[in-house]
């Protein structure tokens, strides 16, 4: 599992804990940075990568707390990865049952925040949802998956100055927009992080076996 912020890592192993705790083995989770900055790929072979976190809401009928699951990703110009079928599915399950219905489809990987006219664009190619990581694991050539939830959309959108949280703390004009993001991403985060829990127990359950 990969999360690119601490907020987003730190959300997903406290929702894994209790499951570690059943004995059930769900891997490793590593905060990869945003835009994977901070991420090496495995030397040997990786079973699968899953990313977990918040996104950006493209469409204008995707509201912010909106669980997302790709079915596939892409970057800008870039041709569609699909997701791994087995994972899409564990991670619609685990979203229902924690008790969201998810929105399934396609997730872009931007290298910039996405605001404005440049949302409805993506919105109309097809597009449901925008983060900055999943994509760019596409050379591993590893099973991908991703469960978001949506943090800004259309309807509620946050300022491109938060690509730099340092700067933009000190603008005035956006201290609004900081007291919103303090409320919401963490419960965004801890959304995101137990129904991404819920669909790795789903995915580790055994194959029902067929009757003889």
């Amino acid at each position: 599992m990969l999360a690119a912020t601490w907020l987003e890592w730190r959300a997903v192993r406290r929702a894994l804990t209790a499951h570690r705790e059943l004995g059930i083995d769900l891997g490793e989770v590593i905060r990869c940075g945003v835009g994977l900055r901070r991420w090496a790929p495995p030397a040997g072979f990786s079973p699968a990568l899953i990313t977990c976190g918040l996104a950006g809401g493209l469409r204008p009928d995707l509201r912010p707390g909106t669980v997302v699951i790709a079915e596939a990703v892409a970057l800008e110009g870039g041709e569609p990865v699909v997701c791994d079928p087995g994972w899409v599915r564990a991670l619609v399950t685990g979203a229902r049952a924690r008790g969201h219905e998810p929105a399934v489809g396609a997730v872009l990987t931007a290298r910039r925040p996405v605001v404005g006219a440049a949302r409805r664009t993506w919105a109309q190619r097809g597009f449901l949802a925008v983060e900055m990581e999943t994509a760019l694991l596409a050379p591993s050539r590893a099973p991908l998956g991703s469960l978001r939830v949506i943090l800004d959309a259309p309807s509620r959108e946050m300022s491109s100055k938060w690509a730099a949280p340092g700067r933009a703390v000190l603008d005035p004009r956006r201290w609004g927009e900081m007291l919103w993001l303090a409320t919401r991403a963490p419960r965004y985060a801890r959304r995101a992080a137990l129904c991404l829990a819920a669909g790795l127990e789903e995915h580790a359950k055994p194959e029902p076996q067929p009757h003889a």
